[in-house]
Protein backbone atom coordinates (compact mmCIF):
# COMPACT_ATOMS: atom_id res chain seq x y z
CA UNK A 1 0.00 0.00 0.00
CA UNK A 2 1.47 3.09 -1.16
CA UNK A 3 0.22 6.67 0.67
CA UNK A 4 0.50 9.03 3.52
CA UNK A 5 -2.32 10.10 6.08
CA UNK A 6 -0.62 13.67 6.09
CA UNK A 7 -3.77 15.19 7.46
CA UNK A 8 -4.11 12.29 10.64
CA UNK A 9 -0.15 13.53 11.72
CA UNK A 10 -0.53 16.88 10.67
CA UNK A 11 -3.21 16.97 13.76
CA UNK A 12 -1.16 14.47 15.51
CA UNK A 13 1.97 16.83 15.15
CA UNK A 14 0.25 20.28 15.87
CA UNK A 15 -1.51 18.94 19.03
CA UNK A 16 1.79 17.42 20.24
CA UNK A 17 4.14 20.56 19.41
CA UNK A 18 1.80 22.97 20.85
CA UNK A 19 1.01 21.38 24.05
CA UNK A 20 3.25 22.80 27.22
CA UNK A 21 6.52 20.35 27.58
CA UNK A 22 9.64 21.18 28.67
CA UNK A 23 10.75 22.53 24.62
CA UNK A 24 7.53 24.80 24.93
CA UNK A 25 8.61 26.30 28.47
CA UNK A 26 12.55 26.42 27.47
CA UNK A 27 11.23 28.32 24.25
CA UNK A 28 8.75 30.96 26.01
CA UNK A 29 11.55 31.73 28.77
CA UNK A 30 14.31 32.69 26.04
CA UNK A 31 11.45 34.50 24.31
CA UNK A 32 10.81 36.60 27.11
CA UNK A 33 14.43 36.86 28.57
CA UNK A 34 16.34 37.06 25.09
CA UNK A 35 13.17 38.28 22.61
CA UNK A 36 12.78 36.57 18.92
CA UNK A 37 16.36 37.17 17.47
CA UNK A 38 18.50 35.46 19.95
CA UNK A 39 16.33 32.59 20.10
CA UNK A 40 17.17 31.10 16.92
CA UNK A 41 19.91 29.05 18.01
CA UNK A 42 17.26 27.34 20.29
CA UNK A 43 14.82 26.79 17.71
CA UNK A 44 17.65 25.41 15.57
CA UNK A 45 18.98 22.96 18.16
CA UNK A 46 15.23 21.79 18.57
CA UNK A 47 14.62 21.49 15.22
CA UNK A 48 17.56 19.51 14.25
CA UNK A 49 17.49 17.27 17.28
CA UNK A 50 13.79 16.24 17.09
CA UNK A 51 14.88 15.18 13.45
CA UNK A 52 17.25 13.07 13.87
CA UNK A 53 15.17 11.69 16.92
CA UNK A 54 12.45 11.12 14.79
CA UNK A 55 14.34 9.21 12.12
CA UNK A 56 15.97 7.08 14.87
CA UNK A 57 12.37 6.46 15.52
CA UNK A 58 11.23 5.43 12.25
CA UNK A 59 13.84 3.48 11.58
CA UNK A 60 13.19 1.28 14.55
CA UNK A 61 15.89 1.94 17.23
CA UNK A 62 13.94 3.97 19.44
CA UNK A 63 11.17 1.67 20.06
CA UNK A 64 14.16 -0.68 20.88
CA UNK A 65 15.51 1.51 23.67
CA UNK A 66 12.15 2.55 24.98
CA UNK A 67 10.99 -1.17 25.39
CA UNK A 68 14.22 -2.33 27.23
CA UNK A 69 13.23 -1.87 30.99
CA UNK A 70 17.08 -1.15 31.95
CA UNK A 71 17.51 1.73 28.96
CA UNK A 72 14.05 3.17 29.96
CA UNK A 73 15.10 3.69 33.37
CA UNK A 74 18.24 5.29 32.60
CA UNK A 75 16.59 7.61 29.97
CA UNK A 76 13.66 8.48 32.90
CA UNK A 77 16.69 9.30 35.69
CA UNK A 78 18.98 11.26 33.02
CA UNK A 79 15.93 12.74 32.02
CA UNK A 80 14.51 14.02 34.88
CA UNK A 81 18.03 15.00 36.20
CA UNK A 82 18.30 17.30 32.79
CA UNK A 83 14.74 18.49 33.90
CA UNK A 84 14.94 19.25 36.95
CA UNK A 85 18.05 21.75 35.84
CA UNK A 86 16.07 23.03 32.94
CA UNK A 87 13.58 24.23 35.02
CA UNK A 88 15.94 25.41 37.76
CA UNK A 89 17.35 27.47 34.87
CA UNK A 90 13.90 28.81 34.15
CA UNK A 91 13.35 29.99 36.84
CA UNK A 92 16.02 31.93 36.98
CA UNK A 93 15.50 33.40 33.50
CA UNK A 94 12.05 33.93 34.39
CA UNK A 95 12.61 35.40 38.10
CA UNK A 96 15.60 37.78 38.10
CA UNK A 97 14.39 40.76 35.19
CA UNK A 98 17.50 42.75 36.34
CA UNK A 99 19.91 39.78 35.60
CA UNK A 100 23.01 41.10 33.94
CA UNK A 101 24.08 37.93 32.66
CA UNK A 102 20.62 35.53 31.80
CA UNK A 103 21.35 31.64 30.99
CA UNK A 104 21.68 31.25 27.81
CA UNK A 105 21.06 27.94 26.08
CA UNK A 106 23.36 26.64 23.36
CA UNK A 107 22.33 24.87 19.78
CA UNK A 108 24.07 21.99 20.86
CA UNK A 109 22.54 21.69 24.61
CA UNK A 110 18.98 22.36 23.16
CA UNK A 111 19.71 19.45 20.22
CA UNK A 112 21.33 16.92 22.95
CA UNK A 113 17.94 17.95 25.51
CA UNK A 114 16.09 16.36 22.62
CA UNK A 115 17.49 12.61 23.23
CA UNK A 116 16.85 12.89 27.20
CA UNK A 117 13.36 14.49 26.65
CA UNK A 118 10.60 11.33 27.62
CA UNK A 119 7.99 13.43 26.01
CA UNK A 120 10.27 13.63 22.59
CA UNK A 121 10.34 10.38 22.68
CA UNK A 122 7.27 9.27 23.01
CA UNK A 123 5.95 12.11 20.48
CA UNK A 124 8.61 10.51 17.74
CA UNK A 125 7.88 6.90 18.38
CA UNK A 126 3.87 7.51 17.98
CA UNK A 127 4.36 8.78 15.71
CA UNK A 128 6.69 6.80 13.44
CA UNK A 129 4.06 3.94 14.65
CA UNK A 130 1.18 4.84 13.83
CA UNK A 131 1.65 7.36 10.87
CA UNK A 132 4.66 5.71 9.03
CA UNK A 133 4.51 6.76 4.94
CA UNK A 134 4.59 3.80 2.41
CA UNK A 135 6.21 5.74 -0.30
CA UNK A 136 8.02 2.41 -1.37
CA UNK A 137 11.40 3.71 0.22
CA UNK A 138 12.08 3.25 3.49
CA UNK A 139 14.50 6.23 3.66
CA UNK A 140 12.29 8.31 1.88
CA UNK A 141 9.71 7.25 4.48
CA UNK A 142 11.76 8.31 7.38
CA UNK A 143 12.76 11.59 5.98
CA UNK A 144 8.90 13.03 5.06
CA UNK A 145 8.06 11.31 8.27
CA UNK A 146 10.71 13.48 10.36
CA UNK A 147 10.70 16.67 8.30
CA UNK A 148 6.65 16.42 8.01
CA UNK A 149 6.35 16.81 11.87
CA UNK A 150 9.17 19.81 11.95
CA UNK A 151 7.33 21.53 9.28
CA UNK A 152 3.93 21.68 11.83
CA UNK A 153 6.05 21.90 14.69
CA UNK A 154 8.31 25.42 13.60
CA UNK A 155 5.28 27.75 13.43
CA UNK A 156 4.30 25.99 17.03
CA UNK A 157 7.91 26.92 18.30
CA UNK A 158 7.44 30.52 16.84
CA UNK A 159 3.78 31.20 19.20
CA UNK A 160 5.27 29.85 21.93
CA UNK A 161 8.88 32.41 21.43
CA UNK A 162 6.62 34.84 20.66
CA UNK A 163 4.46 34.83 23.69
CA UNK A 164 7.24 34.91 26.21
CA UNK A 165 8.49 37.72 24.04
CA UNK A 166 4.91 39.72 24.80
CA UNK A 167 5.44 38.47 28.23
CA UNK A 168 8.11 40.38 28.71
CA UNK A 169 6.85 43.44 27.42
CA UNK A 170 3.73 43.21 29.95
CA UNK A 171 5.57 42.13 33.14
CA UNK A 172 7.74 44.75 34.44
CA UNK A 173 7.81 44.23 37.95
CA UNK A 174 10.22 41.96 39.99
CA UNK A 175 7.49 40.60 41.94
CA UNK A 176 5.48 39.40 38.89
CA UNK A 177 8.41 37.74 37.04
CA UNK A 178 9.15 35.97 39.99
CA UNK A 179 5.92 34.01 40.32
CA UNK A 180 6.52 33.91 36.52
CA UNK A 181 9.82 31.80 37.50
CA UNK A 182 8.08 30.12 40.77
CA UNK A 183 4.89 29.01 37.75
CA UNK A 184 7.22 27.58 35.16
CA UNK A 185 9.58 25.90 37.55
CA UNK A 186 6.42 24.13 39.16
CA UNK A 187 5.34 23.52 35.49
CA UNK A 188 8.55 21.42 35.16
CA UNK A 189 8.08 19.85 38.45
CA UNK A 190 4.94 18.53 37.34
CA UNK A 191 6.84 17.32 34.10
CA UNK A 192 8.79 14.95 35.96
CA UNK A 193 6.38 13.76 38.10
CA UNK A 194 4.49 12.48 34.82
CA UNK A 195 7.58 10.82 33.19
CA UNK A 196 7.50 8.65 36.54
CA UNK A 197 3.61 8.15 37.11
CA UNK A 198 2.72 7.56 33.42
Amino acid sequence: MVGFNIVGYGIFAFVTAITPGPNNYLLFSHGKAFGMNDSRKLMLGIFTGFFTMACISAYGVGEIITQNQTYGLILKIVGSIWLFYLAFVLSKLNSDIKAEKPVKLTFIQAYLMQFINPKAWIVAITGAGAFMPHLGNIHLNVFVLAISFNIVGLPCMLVWIKFGDLISKLIKSEKASRRLGYTLFGLMMISIAMIWFE
